[in-house]
């Protein structure tokens, strides 16, 4: 008989007990498809709080285990919880969003449909904490803002990924071929850790993936709602996060060249250049920035956003 689960969840933590109750509340509420087998694996991360009570709080509502590892940084976390699953597919999610009630039967039922399929994902919908400032709202639509918030959209059809044309997922949405993901682990010099705080550590192993010959699909149905505090909605904030995805970016160019998703679109700095002339191109972005601020245009974020990148790029040249 084999009794290998179908769906192995998993979803990696550290010090967020309160919000891991909220994502293991909705968990609990979704819709299971009959007679589906799976598991549920929260990796805790060194976490200092309550974690472990919390998710034996939910042990009579959930089929959930906790596995700790206490190598810090989100890459080990993942590739311990890939170590751990048992399943023939991983979904993957955060611990700060609300799944929708048919968020694992969409994946289910999208595994069945593609058996030859590597890589799904889904929606990612931002929920802002309130008071909402303004001029946040009213430009989450574009860069950087899309990103801080992770939204992921790409309408009501089951469409091919493809990164070419920007169509692939994120962190807090996708799922992945158990045995696949086994031969695709995540680099530990990517993702948040204590010792730097770079991004991108699951798209870049969904590309490898891809370039590989995999393939994978948009699936609508699976839906996550993403909470937003308020120390995300700042233009400090804003600095902060384009400046850690510009110090990535430098760092997988230098280390990986030729070899990750950056190089698709050709949208993020050249870090070929010199050190200086990204300084100076910061410089010039920053003026752009004053001068749309000046004018109350909607887009200055975007240069803003493009003045940290710069920067980030820059400062990690600097200091190797």
């Amino acid at each position: 008989m084999n009794t290998q689960p179908f769906i192995s969840m998993i979803i990696c933590t550290r010090n967020r007990a309160n919000q891991l109750r909220q994502v293991l509340e909705s968990a609990s509420k979704m819709m299971i498809p009959a007679g589906l087998d799976w598991e549920f694996l929260v990796v805790d991360n060194g976490s200092t709080d309550n974690t472990a009570e919390v998710v034996t709080s939910f042990a009579g509502r959930l089929p959930i285990r906790c596995v700790r590892e206490n190598v810090p940084g989100l890459s080990n976390a993942r590739n311990r919880g890939v170590q751990e699953a048992r399943g023939k597919y991983i979904c993957w999610t955060d611990d700060d969003v609300i799944l929708d009630s048919q968020w694992l039967a969409a994946y289910v039922d999208s595994f069945n449909k593609h058996p030859e399929a590597v890589i799904f994902g889904g929606r990612v919908i931002p929920v802002l904490e309130e008071p909402i400032p303004v001029w946040f709202r009213g430009a989450m639509d574009i860069w950087p803002l899309s990103s801080i918030t992770a939204t992921r959209d790409f309408g009501d059809a089951e469409i091919p990924l493809d990164f070419k044309r920007g169509i692939n997922p994120w962190g807090a949405n996708f799922a992945v071929r158990t045995q696949e993901q086994k031969q695709y682990l995540y680099n530990p010099q990517l993702g948040v850790a204590p010792t730097h705080k770079r991004t991108g550590e699951e798209v870049d192993v969904m590309y490898k993936m891809l370039q590989a010959g995999a393939t994978g699909w948009w699936v609508p149905g699976t839906k996550v709602l993403h909470q937003i505090p308020l120390k995300r909605q700042s233009l400090s904030y804003i600095y902060e996060y384009c400046y850690q995805a510009g110090e990535t970016f430098a760092f997988v160019q230098a280390n990986y060249p030729g070899n990750n998703h950056y190089y698709v679109n050709g949208t993020p700095p050249d870090c070929s250049l010199s050190r200086l002339r990204l300084y100076r191109r910061a410089f010039f972005k920053a003026i752009k920035y004053a001068v749309k601020t000046l004018l109350g245009a909607k887009d200055r974020f975007f240069y803003l956003g493009q003045f940290a990148y710069y920067w980030g790029a820059a400062s990690y040249k600097t200091k190797n």
